[in-house]
């Protein structure tokens, strides 16, 4: 056998071997439930995963993605044949540890902030008026321009006159609707049960 069949032969089982990570075992094929001892375990918890270093979160987390992307195409390929993955909560207890994961990081990467900086680690929020005059809060995006110094990031835009007075409006209507809120609450705590019975039995006094 020459070196370029040989070569030739080594590129494709190491294709094969690759393309079979993103497939399930083919034991599990056509099964409805996976067997006793090839059923999942439970999700990563935070405080488990606090004990482990942020290498050990870096490797689980593509271990964890890896799955999860398996997962996915089997789930793809029993659908497109109209047929029930085994065990689908697979996906959901993979994507729970991704998130728990992402929440361990978080708190280390915002306690270094907070040391450094004095800041917290979560993005930036900048605030931003619609065309309609609703005012609210989008995370901050990256700008082509370093910002300029006596500016703020969070700044709220000019207003014109149709949003201004549809904002003004709106505030106006939701505070109406907060204070007839509260005064029900307040009669309600007020009524006693001697009110109640009075209310329940009046009308049939006066009826007759």
């Amino acid at each position: 056998m020459s070196s370029a069949v040989r070569s030739q032969n080594v590129a494709a089982t190491r294709h094969s071997s690759t393309m079979k990570q993103f497939f399930d075992d083919e034991a599990n094929f056509g099964k409805a439930e996976l067997r006793p001892k090839a059923r999942p375990g439970r999700s990563w918890t935070e405080e488990e995963l606090r004990l482990k270093s942020n290498s050990d979160l870096h490797k689980l987390w593509y271990v964890c993605l890896k799955e999860r992307n398996m997962l996915i195409t089997m789930k793809k390929a029993h659908v497109s044949r109209a047929r029930n993955m085994p065990n689908p909560e697979r996906i959901d207890r993979v994507q729970e540890s991704m998130d728990r994961i992402e929440a361990v990081v978080h708190e280390r990467n915002d306690a270094v902030f907070k040391l450094e900086t004095g800041e917290s680690a979560d993005p930036r929020k900048r605030t931003i008026t619609s065309f309609a005059g609703f005012t609210y809060e989008k995370q901050a995006t990256e700008h082509y321009s370093p910002p300029q110094p006596g500016k703020k990031e969070s700044e709220t835009p000019y207003l014109d006159d149709d949003a201004y007075m549809m904002q003004k409006l709106w505030q106006e209507k939701e505070f109406l609707k907060n204070r007839d809120r509260l005064d029900d609450e307040k009669r309600r705590a007020a009524r006693t049960e001697d009110m109640d019975r009075f209310k329940r039995g009046a009308p049939r006094v006066f009826n007759r």
